[in-house]
């Protein structure tokens, strides 16, 4: 007989399909079964009650003996005529700029040369305040292209216009400029009414 019309041999393929099938049915049903049984009630535990033991009993006499407490001492507050307390403010003032000032009397020449547009601002708020003069102080810092970065302005005169149009004017003029950073300079006006 011919070796190629013979029926091909089973190596138990189909055997092992069947029970690959049949361990996923089983564990199939027994996940399934796992999910949708009711969950165990829980038993109750019974706690045993305790039972007062009644007052503890002393056999130290120093384990509960009366304390005594020193007598009230009043705190350490203001006297009572020392009135309000006084709140006292101390500013201190921190260099910002290490740079020097490349040309202070020039600072001080196109200060003066400036007056005109202060005296304006004075002028303009002279009309609202009749008796408004003084003095004014203006503290500049001065960037190296000879900007100002900032003004401070102090007067004895209280008019915030005045200050705020000063401030504004003084931003608007060019200064010699500063070497190494921006550095500090002040200048001083002097506001009276013209006769």
């Amino acid at each position: 007989m011919n070796d190629s019309l013979k029926p091909p041999t089973s190596g138990g393929g189909n055997a092992k399909y069947a029970a690959i099938g049949l361990l996923l049915l089983i564990g199939g049903g027994g996940g399934i079964y796992a999910l949708t049984r009711p969950a165990p009630t829980p038993q109750p535990v019974s706690i045993p009650v305790a039972r007062d033991a009644g007052p503890p009993i002393v056999t130290n006499p120093s384990v509960g003996a009366v304390i005594e407490l020193p007598p009230e001492v009043p705190d350490s507050g203001p006297a009572p005529d020392a009135g309000p307390p006084r709140i006292r403010y101390v500013t201190r003032y921190v260099a910002e700029c290490s740079g020097t000032l490349s040309d202070p009397g020039g600072v001080q020449r196109t200060a003066q040369a400036n007056y005109g547009a202060m005296r304006a601002c004075y002028e303009r708020e002279l009309r609202a305040n009749p008796a408004l003069r003084g003095g004014l102080t203006a503290q500049l810092k001065i960037n190296t292209s000879g900007r100002l970065d900032a003004v401070q302005v102090s007067t004895g005169m209280s008019s915030r216009p005045l200050v705020n149009c000063v401030k504004a004017a003084l931003m608007r003029v060019s200064f010699p400029p500063s070497r190494g950073g921006c550095a500090l300079a002040e200048v001083r006006y002097n506001f009276t009414p013209r006769e």
